[in-house]
């Protein structure tokens, strides 16, 4: 029940904000407010450049596997996130955020990519940004519905400020594993 709660707390709260530019947290830790007093969302814009793929497997809230023009089973690790671990190292909300990963980007779901500053991490898994045909960037929902947190990846940060207030939006209003864990 407390979790239904903090889902329809942070529905609510996203819901009435508004989409502004790239923001980023205050020194203070507030949130960057609209003119109206409701805290902006932030957005991330799917680059002109990103390139086509199709979801192959959803490993688990931050690995799936993709085949591209180039490669019929890219492992992926994505960028910007980190989401709580899953079978032998399970963690509160792991399988919860692999279902939405899943629900996200269904096995067959056309996405486009984005890489950043490094191309790989240290396991030979490719560093993406995910967005769906509409735009959406999957990195950033992940966060803003308390299924991830915000991290930085070696030198690729070219989202930081965006993903960092999501999720600070998302532990203020106890999304996803922020009021579950």
């Amino acid at each position: 029940m407390l979790r239904l709660v903090a889902l329809a707390a942070a529905t609510a709260l996203l819901a009435g904000c508004t989409q502004s530019g790239p923001t980023s947290v205050p020194s203070d830790q507030s949130l960057p407010a609209d003119a109206g007093g409701r805290v902006a969302t932030p957005v991330i814009v799917m680059p002109p450049d990103a390139s086509p793929a199709t979801v192959n497997y959803v490993h688990d809230g931050d690995t799936l596997f993709l085949s591209t023009p180039s490669d019929a089973n890219l492992k992926v690790r994505l960028l910007g996130i980190d989401t709580p671990e899953i079978d032998d190292n399970l963690e509160c909300y792991g399988d919860e955020a692999t279902a939405l990963l899943r629900e996200l980007l269904p096995e067959g779901a056309s996405v486009f990519t984005a890489a950043d500053v490094e191309p790989l991490d240290q396991y030979g898994r490719s560093l993406l940004y995910l967005f769906t045909a509409d735009g959406t960037s999957i990195n950033l929902e992940m966060v803003a519905r308390g299924a991830a947190e915000a991290v930085r990846i070696g030198e690729n940060d070219a989202y930081w400020d965006q993903l960092s207030t999501a999720e600070s939006i998302a532990t203020e209003s106890a999304a996803g594993r922020w009021g579950a864990c």
